[in-house]
């Protein structure tokens, strides 16, 4: 292939170098400066590690000299001749034993005998030593001998105190101090110095304050050894080490100073290790040349080298660069050879591939053809639910009618679904009824093949399963999470993974399903839990916009067939409460009437015209009290609900009932006992419960009357259900009972089998159990006894009236 002057080839070549040249000189700059900095981090570690040995060292001598002050004590005390008494003649005697063990560490030390309060009583010790009392001078003693570096600096010297106790006498109540003021001098440094094992080219020294006093450096720098920026650092810094680089005495070190303090933690002085950095800058040296070398080899090497190798990789382009123009004239069936190496060959792959991106896009088109006509069925499956479902009074009607268009293949296609009702009396939802795909159903046998084991239970069992299962209505699991939320849950994964509330509902394996909430805006109805179990398919975020539309749909028309009802019962309601009052009007004045003719005629000695009266008088109060029933239950209003505790209403309900009973004489006809285990309060209306829980005992009594069961008794008990936020409420009674119609009927308005009654009673208190949230149920068994069943709520702050 001709090469021209533009040609990439040449281009390619020479960027490719500039490349090498500028990588090249990158990596040697990176390498050196990383190079430099690991050489520094040595040196400032050695420093690091001989600093740390010079305070061990200093530790170490301190502690050699007061081992050696209580073995020159303890052989003074061993040999009683020695002591005279005196202690400056003592005092002398333990210096020359000191001086015996090691005449050059001891020869400096200055010893002396203070009392408690800090006296000195005897010393010994070169003059110069001895002369300052501030190095003896010390009233804290006991605060001395716990000090591990009590340290003093005098006329620009540093002494260390070792204080032990001199108890030399059989009188206890005496406590003397040896105190010994030990010189950290030239002496002491050079001890340092080979006990760290310094190279000759480091050096030791010794600073007071700012100042250099000794050490390995002359004194020429004496007055400017420690800058004063470096001064106040070190006096003001809490750390024990401190690190700089300096010149000093026209060599370049890395200093390692150790700060000295006093008892009262006031900075004093340092001792320091300069570690030569000379020999840094000869091997720094050494390595750039090195690497520089290193460097300008490589360059020319490798533009060499790749430069032939450019030439011989490039040459299959033109090939490629022909086949791209014959693809591009609509030949597709052009050969490409896959020749040549890295992006040239990736390029004939890419051509190549390209031919196939035709076949692959008419694929998709199928797919996505697919996917929308799935679509459409789903929105018109939706559709048909929005305008056609109709709400019946039974809402698990409604239910199955949306879990069939759920499981439908023209449908939604979910593989099953379950459906469980919220009961309030239990505060749990229960599982009622189940829907599975048809087309599941016809190859479920060849699925449990696949699967092997576990499918059985999961589809054909799934309606025996599913009535078993309750859920506890609680924000811990995701089921009544849906419900009380008011919105779709969805997750595509297997549903072991969350907390669905019950364990058994875990085993049914869900798999990509969602929590449908059928609700209205004041009520629960209960959720349809749907999923793709053993289908592939994934929930998307248009199917929930979709179900969203269909749930909110649902819900206005639950609302609105509520709101129905309430219409219907309210004009019901009016109706009676006018017919009611023209009704009560009317028989109110004959019955005003009557009355006054009766008072007039009381008075007559006539016994028949009383006896007759007094009946007549007792209808008239029977038919007082029906009118007023009736226009209780006919004019009756909701009112806002409340906190109720619940001891005192049932305790003023009980003794209410018992009083109407006493006043009447028949107190001791039946035993009325309570049992109330939970003191709290509940959500209700005071009032109208009060009334309510009196007409159901006025019930029970009459029933318990009519029974031959003896003794005639009432049981009133109150528990908290442990499961739910719930009070149960049973009022019991071994009456003569009803059956399952009586009970039916009783129910209805206007039903009743008393004499003279309005049939208004157990109505009446179902609205108000109704309209404080609650439940109410019956249980009876005829000439047993019946079994009233109330459920009403905790009173909760969360909770809306």
């Amino acid at each position: 292939m001709k090469i021209n002057r533009d040609s990439l080839l040449i281009k390619l070549i020479f960027y490719n170098n500039i490349a090498i040249v500028v990588t090249a000189i990158a990596i040697a700059f990176i390498t050196t400066f990383i190079t430099f900095q690991d050489m520094e981090s040595r040196l400032l570690t050695r420093a690091g590690e001989k600093i740390s040995l010079l305070d061990k060292a200093k530790t170490n001598y301190l502690s050699t000299v007061k081992e050696d002050l209580y073995e020159a004590l303890r052989k003074d005390l061993l040999d009683k001749s020695k002591i005279t008494g005196k202690h400056d003649i003592d005092i002398q005697l333990l210096k020359s034993e000191l001086l015996k063990k090691d005449f050059q560490t001891y020869y400096r030390v200055g010893l002396a005998v203070v009392d408690s309060s800090g006296k000195i009583l005897g010393k010994a010790g070169e003059k110069d030593v001895l002369s300052s009392q501030e190095i003896f001078d010390y009233p804290e003693i006991s605060r001395g001998i716990q000090e591990k570096n009590y340290l003093v600096h005098i006329n620009g010297k540093i002494y260390s105190k070792v204080i032990i106790p001199y108890n030399v006498t059989d009188d206890k109540k005496v406590k003397e101090y040896l105190v010994a003021a030990v010189p950290l001098d030239l002496n002491f440094l050079q001890y340092m110095k080979n006990f760290i094992e310094l190279r000759n080219e480091d050096k030791i020294f010794a600073v007071v304050k700012d100042k250099y006093v000794n050490g390995d450096f002359s004194d020429k720098d004496k007055e400017n050894f420690v800058s004063p920026e470096s001064f106040n650092a070190l006096k003001k810094s809490k750390q024990k080490y401190f690190y700089k680089k300096s010149s000093i005495e026209d060599g370049a070190y890395y200093l390692a100073i150790l700060s000295l303090k006093d008892y009262k933690d006031e900075y004093i002085g340092n001792f320091g290790v300069a570690v030569s950095r000379e020999e840094v800058f000869r091997t720094k040296v050494i390595v750039g040349v090195f690497i520089s070398i290193i460097v300008f080899m490589l360059v020319g090497i490798c533009t060499t080298v790749f430069t032939k190798i450019l030439r011989n990789l490039i040459s299959p382009l033109r090939d490629i660069t022909e086949a791209a123009e014959r693809i591009s004239m609509g030949d597709y069936e052009t050969p490409i050879k896959l020749e040549g190496s890295g992006e040239i060959k990736t390029l004939a792959i890419s051509i190549k591939k390209m031919l196939g991106k035709l076949e692959e896009n008419q694929k998709k088109l199928k797919s996505q053809n697919k996917k929308l006509k799935e679509n459409l069925n789903k929105i018109t499956t939706i559709e048909q639910l929005l305008l056609g479902i109709q709400i019946e009074d039974d809402v698990t009607v409604t239910v199955r009618k949306i879990m069939s268009a759920f499981t439908s293949e023209m449908g939604l296609g979910f593989s099953r679904c379950m459906f469980f009702r919220y009961s309030r009396e239990r505060d749990v939802m229960m599982g009622e009824c189940t829907r599975i795909n048809s087309h599941i159903a016809e190859i479920k046998n060849d699925i449990l093949k696949e699967r092997k084991s576990g499918f059985d239970f999961q589809i054909n069992e799934l309606k025996d399963i599913v009535p078993l299962i309750k859920i506890p209505f609680s924000e811990d699991n995701i089921s009544s999470r849906a419900l009380k939320t008011k919105d779709i849950i969805y997750y595509n994964d297997k549903g072991y993974k969350y907390d669905l509330g019950n364990d058994l509902f875990k085993s049914l394996g869900l798999k990509n399903f969602l929590i449908f909430p059928i609700y209205n805006v004041d009520y629960y109805s209960g959720v349809i839990v749907c999923d793709y179990f053993t289908k592939d398919k994934d929930i998307t975020e248009e199917d929930i916009e979709l179900l969203r539309l269909l749930l909110m749909n649902i819900s206005v028309k639950l609302k609105n067939k509520t709101n129905e009802e309430d219409r219907i019962e309210i004009e019901r309601n009016t109706t009676i409460s006018k017919i009611s009052e023209r009704f009560i009007n009317t028989r109110q004045s004959a019955l005003n009437k009557l009355l006054d003719i009766l008072e007039k005629t009381k008075n007559q000695d006539n016994e028949n015209i009383s006896d007759r009266i007094q009946e007549l008088e007792e209808q008239i109060r029977k038919i007082k009290k029906s009118n007023k029933t009736l226009m209780e239950y006919s004019t009756q209003s909701k009112n806002k609900l409340e906190r109720v505790n619940i001891e005192h209403l049932m305790a003023e309900v009980i003794e209410e009932f018992k009083r109407t009973l006493a006043l009447e004489g028949k107190e001791k006809d039946i035993i009325i006992s309570s049992f109330i285990s939970y003191t709290g309060d509940v959500f209700g209306d005071n009032n109208r419960l009060k009334k309510a829980f009196i007409e159901l005992l006025k019930n029970a009594y009459d029933a318990t009357m009519l029974s031959k069961n003896l003794p005639r008794k009432i049981n009133v008990i109150v528990i908290r259900d442990k499961h739910a936020n719930k009070i149960k409420i049973d009022i019991k009674d071994n009456g003569i009972g009803m059956s399952e119609e009586r009970i039916k009927t009783i129910q209805e308005p206007f039903v009743t089998y008393k004499d003279e009654a309005p049939g208004l009673g157990i109505p009446l208190v179902m609205r108000v159990i109704k309209d404080c949230r609650g439940v109410i149920k019956f249980n009876s068994v005829e000439n047993e006894g019946t079994t009233i069943k109330i459920t009403l709520n905790l009173f909760r702050e969360d909770i809306k009236s």
